[in-house]
């Protein structure tokens, strides 16, 4: 089961999450204050962290900080909810070593959306190396049959990201048809297949912005977007700074666009290319 730790020193911010994560497999601790955070990520070693940036003792930008540098509590990817929604706000979150930032009041939506994607993906990236040395996964027997529809369609989807499958091959490959695998994925993250995909891909891209010393119009033209403005958009409505705004956040010296950038080399990231894919199933070039 997937843990989660939540870190807001405010009541109702904290019950209003854990409202949302009712009907959710995941085991949930909650913290009001940031020192507490660091002492339960060290202790617990969540998968997630969900975290506020203005509390007691220690603020969220400090206690992000602080996990990035600690070789313990380093691979453990973060959240933002904030009320602080500026600019400036938003790059420092990315600059600290957040891989989201999520803005308050926030909805229900959109929290277990961006919290499935990135439980998921951290769950794929502990499983990447047995699902690359095998062509058929065993799974246990005993396990849901939907939940392993789920993990097969998850890894077939992180094998073949550079070409993913339209949703009708990706349901025959898994045993099953294009409406009941849209249902186990819509149950499991709130997206719809095509959703996740597109979502994985962008998250791919800031792997990009933060490893590479590619151009902005580079990494659009090798995810396969039309042209560097539709990637901008996109970049934009996910994270809400442009590409070229987040790779200003970095840490240490790249050059790239013709600028200097920076690069916080103590995280590690492995950018995968992908395509963007439409509802249809159809590649978008």
């Amino acid at each position: 089961m997937p843990r989660l730790l939540i870190c807001d020193d405010e009541p109702d911010s904290v019950a209003l999450l854990l409202s949302y994560f009712d009907a959710q497999s995941i085991d949930i601790q909650v913290t009001l204050d940031g020192q507490d955070a660091l002492l339960k990520a060290n202790a617990d070693q969540p998968d997630l962290i969900l975290l506020d940036v203005t509390m007691p003792r220690l603020d969220g930008f400090d206690v992000c900080t602080r996990l990035k540098k600690s070789p313990i509590t380093a691979a453990i990817p973060v959240i933002f909810l904030s009320g602080r929604n500026g600019i400036e706000d938003k790059l420092k979150g990315f600059a600290v070593g957040a891989v989201d930032y999520i803005t308050k009041p926030f909805s229900e939506a959109e929290v277990l959306a961006r919290v499935g994607v990135h439980l998921h993906a951290r769950q794929l990236a502990r499983q990447v190396m047995t699902i690359a040395n095998f062509r058929a996964i065993d799974f246990d027997y005993s396990e849901d049959p939907q939940e392993k529809k789920f993990k097969r369609a998850l890894a077939l989807i992180e094998e073949s990201l550079t070409n993913p499958p339209s949703l009708t091959e990706l349901a025959r490959s898994v045993g099953t048809n294009e409406r009941k695998l849209t249902e186990i994925f819509r149950h499991r993250t709130g997206l719809t297949v095509f959703e996740y995909i597109n979502q994985r891909r962008l998250e791919c891209s800031r792997q990009l912005l933060d490893s590479s010393s590619l151009q902005v119009r580079q990494i659009a033209d090798q995810l396969g977007y039309r042209n560097p403005g539709d990637f901008t958009r996109a970049f934009r409505r996910h994270f809400s700074i442009t590409p070229r705004e987040y790779r200003r956040s970095l840490g240490s010296d790249i050059v790239a666009d013709g600028e200097v950038y920076h690069f916080d080399e103590e995280l590690d990231a492995r950018p995968v290319l992908t395509r963007e894919l439409s509802e249809t199933g159809s590649m978008e070039v």
